[in-house]
């Protein structure tokens, strides 16, 4: 990094090698926070290890350790990445990206803005979204890897990390940086990035998914039933705004009505459009209606399978794959080259006796490969694989696990759904029980440990290879025994769960909503006539700041 780097021409410190380094150092003397976006996990992990090292008497040392001691404790087993992040806590340093569980994101967040923590190291998801601005941000680099190659950032990404520098309330000035390495560049990035206009923004209608769940959802809730109602509604949106040929947008609405019409969703009947049950049902889950379907046309495949007395891990291999084979799912995690021969043999072994099999024409043989990975590191996951063992075969992190399971949590939800609809209660009770497996990370035989509170998958396996095999067995055993596996105090609370509970029926069922749906039943809140003024009153005020800020930022230049 040149001097050109810093836009707001500082004298640097050179403590290190890496200005980036100092220039944070530098801005911490000051009693400043700061915050620096890099374009990987990987580069933002290794900034922060950087800074970190370089700090030798943090502040609020105690504070800062018993945080480092939460963060560890947010996972049942701390992984390599749990303990690397909490060894630079310590420092007051952290990291951040979406490799982390969501407990930990939430104590860097906290701890950041209550001024524990000094500097972040993120990725660029922590600048949308998140209110937490710093005195001073860096960005680190402005391009990143696309299938083209590394390429420059968009300016309206540029604008929400540059965004982040400054705290209303606490400093009168925000100081962004952005990262050069020469005369050239600078000349090519200052009239992008400080003076470009943002991309435009595309309505997300235009992606037909999405259209196809807005659509359903709209005639569910009986807003939209005749040709007129669709074509007027449509009509007031963002989306027939950039469409602009309402001919066309008239012909791709009735298109995708026709689709859900043909997926049995909904009915037009007299010149009416009307949900049916299957289509409420879909709607209320929001799930797409592709992927619905999808579920619809090979469900029985999978309750005949699941019906039999004897199910075999291979049956349940297939059903995983079933339901990662899905948009939701997407991305996969990735197949390396040096994965690619180890895969292709698992092709070959499982391809022919998956209930749906690879098909050349519907998808890439890259994908089917990335499809069974992810098939297989969930298989892992409950047959009680180790988070570190996860992590460092599949290559994953805690955080990009956790979030696969709350999507598979919701899918095998919105499957038990449908399958009530089919009233096959047997298909639906064994989705729950997966649930609870993919929940915890459990073989089914201890369905019945997991059940108790303060009995995770290490406890409940441990009680299981001492002999306790369900329930009635440690109503039966001295709490001493029990002490001897567990400790004392989850030993006494175990006995009195199983003293004081009904044992009957000894397993651990899923009765909650998944997050995915949860943190979608929302009520949207009414925009009355006032808040619109105001609103528009508001614009008018940024536009003639912005006026005024391009004018000062000319003469600066």
């Amino acid at each position: 990094m040149s001097e050109y780097a810093i836009i707001e021409n500082e004298k640097l410190k050179p403590q290190t090698n890496d200005n980036v380094v100092n220039l944070t150092l530098q801005t911490m003397e000051f009693g400043k926070q700061v915050l620096v976006f890099n374009n990987s996990k990987r580069s933002s992990e290794a900034t922060a290890e950087k800074i970190a090292n370089q700090i030798k008497n943090p502040e609020n040392k105690e504070v800062l350790k018993k945080l480092a001691e939460n963060i560890l404790a947010s996972v049942s087993s701390p992984t390599k990445q749990c303990r690397r992040l909490a060894s630079i806590v310590e420092k007051g340093v952290a990291f951040h990206h979406s490799g982390l569980v969501g407990k930990q994101r939430s104590l860097i967040e906290k701890n950041f803005k209550e001024g524990v923590i000094k500097v972040i190291s993120s990725t660029p998801t922590l600048a949308a979204g998140l209110n937490l601005p710093a005195y001073k941000v860096i960005i680190k680099d402005y391009k990143r890897y696309s299938q083209r190659g590394f390429s420059d950032i968009p300016i309206l990404e540029f604008h929400q990390m540059a965004g982040r520098a400054g705290r209303p309330g606490k400093e009168t000035i925000g100081k962004a940086v952005l990262c050069v390495k020469s005369d050239d560049e600078l000349e090519r990035v200052v009239p992008k990035y400080v003076f470009g206009e943002p991309e435009e923004i595309i309505s997300k209608l235009a992606v037909e998914p999405t259209l196809k769940m807005y659509m359903l959802s709209l005639v569910s809730m009986d807003m939209i039933n005749t040709k007129e109602e669709v074509v007027d509604f449509f009509s007031n949106t963002f989306y027939a705004h950039q469409y602009q040929d309402i001919e066309s947008l008239k012909f791709n609405l009735f298109r995708i009505l026709d689709i859900l019409r043909d997926y049995d969703f909904i009915i037009f009947d007299d010149d009416y459009y009307m949900a049916t049950e299957l289509g409420k049902k879909v709607s209320e889950l929001y799930l797409n209606p592709d992927t619905a379907n999808y579920f619809m046309e090979n469900i029985d495949k999978f309750i005949k399978i699941f019906s039999k007395e004897n199910i075999s891990k291979f049956d349940i291999y297939s059903l995983i794959y079933f339901v990662v084979n899905t948009m939701e799912m997407k991305p996969y995690f990735r197949v390396s080259k040096v994965e690619e021969d180890s895969y292709s043999k698992k092709a070959e072994e499982v391809g022919d006796s998956l209930v749906i099999g690879f098909d050349p024409f519907e998808m890439d043989y890259g994908d089917f490969l990335s499809l069974l990975k992810t098939t297989e590191l969930f298989s892992d996951w409950i047959n009680e694989a180790h988070e570190d063992f996860i992590s460092e075969k599949f290559k994953v992190t805690p955080g990009e696990l956790n979030y696969k399971i709350d999507v598979v949590d919701w899918l095998l939800y919105c499957l038990e759904e449908l399958s009530l609809l089919k009233k096959n209660f047997y298909f639906k009770n064994y989705l729950n029980k997966l649930r609870v497996r993919f929940k915890h990370g459990i073989k089914e035989e201890l369905l019945a440990l997991i059940s108790l509170k303060g009995v995770g998958r290490v406890r409940a396996r441990k009680l299981y290879k001492n002999g306790f095999l369900k329930l009635l067995d440690l109503r039966k055993a001295d709490t001493l025994k029990i002490a001897m596996v567990v400790g004392k105090s989850t030993a006494e609370s175990i006995k009195f769960q199983v003293t004081n509970g009904e044992l009957e029926p000894e397993i651990a069922l899923e009765t909650k909503k998944p997050k995915q749906i949860q943190v979608r039943e929302i009520e949207v809140k009414e925009v009355t006539d006032d808040e619109i003024d105001i609103l528009i009153e508001n614009v008018e005020i940024y536009e003639k700041e912005k006026e005024e800020k391009q004018m000062k930022l000319s003469n600066f230049f």
